[in-house]
């Protein structure tokens, strides 16, 4: 019997674990194998792929990113090759069962873990087996779904390596590379997925190390741990980011899903200590600063500690922060979500996402739904629409403040002037400049088409609105478009620079740094200035940036030293 087992990832960078996991579990006794795809493949396309091999068995992993397009590659195979069996896995169809066999043509189901109960569902249908027997395994017989929800709980010691491929491994490169150290949650917050997974249980720390150096060792670059809550036991965290420290490769980057307030002092004053920067990335899920909403959703959240804890990860300048919120959480309204975005972007994270209540099937929160008058699409991912205490249109402005957040702060392609115009205009209500310029952005200009250097007049046009008319922030703009170019680019604004003024710059560097003026007048771009980007002096400065295949360095030169 052939058996495919299918990812459809978001993005081609992404890989997926779970069909990896059951591939090396099941692959010594039967024929199986996988393939991946992404959501944005034709559904034609993935569709002949998948039958190209003429499987018996059709395995789909299932999350909330994927499901509809499933959900269209179900009914298609099943037009084409109506006896192929089709299974369903993953935490998108583990809760809702008859809800999947109602709407789709499947088969058999597997909810929760399901390396055990796949080798078993293998194993019985090569013998020809009862199926009744398969713990968290649904099916279809003579009509009637047939469910078993006994739980096997798997010892992690029993999985293989998901990595160790022939034909994967090279591929791994240039995409995120997942690693789960552990798996279950121990916390209950009641609209997350995780809060269902009780066994939480950990990997032999000595397996997951030998993972991490085979798989430097073959060109992984990005991991990313997939445990819930990394840092629930301190010692076993310490120990890997110790191991880390001692043996990571050159670019290499490790993100892990971070409970600040769980954060031990020891740990962080270690790694701002001992860690290269960059070298660690921490997503922590602030979600909501209001007390009231924490306690309904069953977060138990020290916000002191966790603000100090953020604090002194940021003072030590090592680890890469970055923090989630959730809009539309109950009893979070309006006024309190702005509150609550403005506790948070104080911070300064590298990265803040701002993301909306998604009611996912199996949650508490879904269930209380009616309690809180919850309104939300009836597709995945099950975005909000409104509710009890957060109107359509306060949700728009939300919205729209989001948009900003990511194109103008976690983009990173305006550091120096989004910064200074928030202290300078906007520093009791961070918040209420991304809101305002989202809804002047969304009046006036496509949220889609568009170069960096329109962001740039985008963002000058609405400060004009705003009669905030500044050389300064003209100054920082041109400062943050040019620092991030690769090569010569299109010069929207009027230059300032005069070529006696050039000259006289290209001569003070040339004087003091290894460059030739012949190399500077190839491949420099000089530009006057009206404060530092550095720090925000007042003056007169000049700009020099260098395009050219070896070097892409910024200079920023103080007109007095020309002049002394």
């Amino acid at each position: 019997m052939k058996t495919e087992l299918i990812a459809i990832n978001a993005k081609y960078i992404h890989t997926n674990l779970a069909i990896r996991y059951l591939y090396t579990y099941t692959r010594a006794s039967h024929d199986v194998n996988f393939i991946e795809f992404t959501i944005k493949d034709d559904i034609t396309r993935i569709t002949n792929n998948i039958l190209e091999s003429k499987p018996d068995l059709i395995g789909f992993s299932c999350y909330i990113w994927n499901i509809e397009l499933i959900k269209q590659i179900i009914v298609e195979i099943k037009n084409i090759s109506p006896s192929t069996k089709i299974l369903l896995g993953g935490p998108e169809v583990s809760y809702d069962v008859s809800y999947w066999f109602n709407s789709l043509p499947i088969d058999y189901l597997i909810s929760g873990e399901g390396e055990y109960s796949f080798k078993l569902l293998l194993d019985k249908l090569t013998t020809n087996s009862s199926l009744s027997e398969i713990p968290q395994f649904h099916y279809r017989q003579d009509k009637k779904v047939i469910s078993n929800i006994s739980e096997y709980i798997i010892s992690l010691d029993e999985l293989n390596s998901p990595y160790r491929l022939k034909n994967d491994i090279d591929n791994l490169s240039n995409r995120i590379t997942y690693i789960e150290s552990s798996r279950g949650c121990p916390y209950k917050c009641s609209y997350c997925l995780a809060s269902l997974e009780n066994h939480v249980r950990y990997f032999d720390i000595n397996f997951i190390k030998e993972e991490i150096i085979y798989l430097m060792n073959h060109g992984a670059k990005i991991f990313k741990f997939l445990d819930r809550t990394f840092n629930a036991r301190i010692k076993y965290a310490l120990d890997l980011f110790k191991f880390i420290i001692k043996h990571h490769q050159k670019n290499c980057v490790f993100q892990f899903e971070i409970t600040g307030d769980l954060l031990d002092e020891e740990i962080i004053n270690f790694l701002n200590t001992f860690a290269p920067e960059g070298l660690f990335r921490f997503e922590i899920g602030v979600q909501s600063t209001n007390e009231l909403t924490n306690q309904l959703i069953l977060r138990n959240q020290n916000l002191e500690k966790l603000k100090n804890n953020i604090k002194l990860i940021q003072k030590g300048k090592k680890i890469i922060l970055h923090l989630d919120l959730i809009a539309g959480l109950p009893k979070e309204d309006y006024k309190s979500f702005i509150k609550t975005f403005n506790d948070v972007f104080i911070l300064r994270p590298h990265e803040l996402q701002l993301g909306f209540l998604k009611m996912l099937r199996g949650t508490k929160l879904r269930k209380d739904a009616e309690i809180y008058h919850y309104n939300f699409n009836a597709l995945a991912p099950y975005e909000i629409i409104d509710n009890k205490d957060l109107s359509i249109s306060e949700k728009k402005k939300i919205q729209a403040c989001e948009e900003m957040l990511e194109k103008y702060y976690n983009s990173h392609r305006f550091d120096k002037s989004i910064n200074y115009i928030i202290e300078t205009y906007f520093q009791f209500n961070n918040y209420k400049f991304f809101e305002k310029f989202g809804l002047y952005y969304n009046l006036n200009y496509s949220l889609i088409n568009h170069q960096t250097y329109d962001l740039c007049v985008r963002l000058l046009d609405f400060l004009a609105t705003e009669k905030i008319n500044s050389f300064h922030i003209n100054s920082l703009i041109i400062y943050d478009y040019l620092h991030i170019q690769k090569t010569r680019p299109k010069i929207w604004y009027d230059t300032q620079i005069t070529k006696q003024e050039k000259r006289t710059v290209f001569g003070y560097v040339v004087k003091h740094q290894d460059f030739s003026s012949d190399f500077l007048y190839r491949y420099a771009l000089v530009e006057k200035l009206t404060i530092n980007p550095e720090n925000y002096e007042i003056g007169s400065f000049y700009l020099v940036k260098l395009f050219s295949h070896k070097n892409q360095d910024i200079l920023i030169i103080n007109k007095d030293n020309l002049e002394n």
